[in-house]
């Protein structure tokens, strides 16, 4: 998320152009020093460039944003307040891998897509299905048990927890998906960092409200230099015990659960391939972690396995990210 600083200084250069630093110190009011902290942050995020070089350095937007901006008609009025629930909510990644984020980001997409003419159009749709999703929102976590419970004939997760949906229809991967798909192909730990600042307090809180004693994480599929679930649970520092999991490959050809479509496909995926390391420890309550759930088939064989070991009464799980898939149907009933 954006400060209020790096808002005012991109504020600042959407109306007056590319800026030098002394410009921005005077404006801002603030030290050298934190102005050039604040544009490292900008610039990090792809949110603008540095022009030039010493003494005449220059701070802008990405060419592919002026154009995009320029391309919008400037007879299009966007309320203040549409402008902060799309800077809130919003991130993609350009061809480029660019991370685009909130109102800048949005525009950007519009202009790929040639609707800019119907820009305020789509900033009301995004806002809408935004608002759609979030009524699934309550403590900070959406509730999938009711979904699960009517997508396998039996089930042994005895809650699960999505911290957000992973896309939402028309508008594609939601931030915290975007995120969560490039931790994983990028193998970015700066990434990695930023959904643990948008999930610890939802886990911590599940902790405490179901007397959690030991945590388990949904072995990755695909060997990585950087393990997106070893990199989460280092950065949780969690204190309570964990329970290991290994997942073996059994055939000459890795098959992430994601390729398979069928969910009795997933079903024998997770049967055969998640091993639970032999534990003399017992528990009454534990947190399955996985990055994200599509079916659950895997995190639903994998609580039974945890409880035909007699490890586990009780397994609460919880995805970083979960399919919206089905919600319509829940809210129907």
């Amino acid at each position: 998320m954006k400060t209020k600083t790096a808002s005012t200084i991109l504020d600042y250069i959407r109306k007056n152009g590319k800026a030098r630093p002394d410009e921005l110190v005077r404006f801002l009011g603030i030290s050298h020093v934190a102005l050039h902290r604040q544009l490292r942050g900008l610039m990090e995020k792809g949110l603008l460039v540095k022009q030039g070089s010493a003494p005449r350095v220059y701070y802008d937007f990405p060419l592919e944003t002026r154009t995009a901006e320029k391309s919008i008609s400037v007879h299009t009025v966007i309320s203040q307040t549409k402008r902060r629930l799309i800077d809130l909510d919003y991130l993609s990644v350009s061809p480029k891998g660019e991370l685009r984020e909130g109102y800048d980001g949005f525009t950007s997409w519009v202009r790929d897509i040639g609707e800019e003419e119907r820009l305020e159009a789509l900033i009301d749709e995004y806002i809408c299905m935004r608002k759609e999703a979030d009524q699934y929102i309550k403590k900070g976590r959406i509730d999938a048990t009711e979904k699960i419970e009517k997508t396998f004939d039996h089930c042994y997760l005895d809650r699960l927890f999505y911290q957000d949906f992973y896309s939402l229809p028309k508008f594609g991967k939601t931030k915290l998906g975007a995120l969560m798909l490039y931790a994983n192909q990028s193998q970015q730990r700066a990434l990695v960092k930023r959904i643990i600042v948008e999930t610890k307090k939802t886990v911590g809180t599940i902790i405490r409200e179901f007397n959690i004693q030991a945590v388990a994480y949904i072995p990755p599929t695909v060997p990585r230099a950087i393990q997106f679930q070893k990199e989460f649970a280092h950065g949780l520092l969690l204190t309570i015990p964990e329970i290991s999991l290994r997942k073996l490959r059994q055939g000459e050809v890795i098959v992430p659960q994601k390729t398979l479509s069928r969910l009795e496909e997933r079903i024998i995926n997770a049967q055969s391939t998640i091993v639970v390391e032999r534990n003399t420890l017992r528990f009454r309550n534990i947190l399955l972690i996985d990055d994200a759930a599509g079916s659950g088939a895997t995190m639903n064989e994998t609580a039974k396995k945890l409880k035909e070991e007699k490890l586990v009464k009780n397994v609460i799980g919880f995805a970083i990210v979960g399919s919206y898939k089905g919600f319509d149907i829940i809210r129907e009933v």
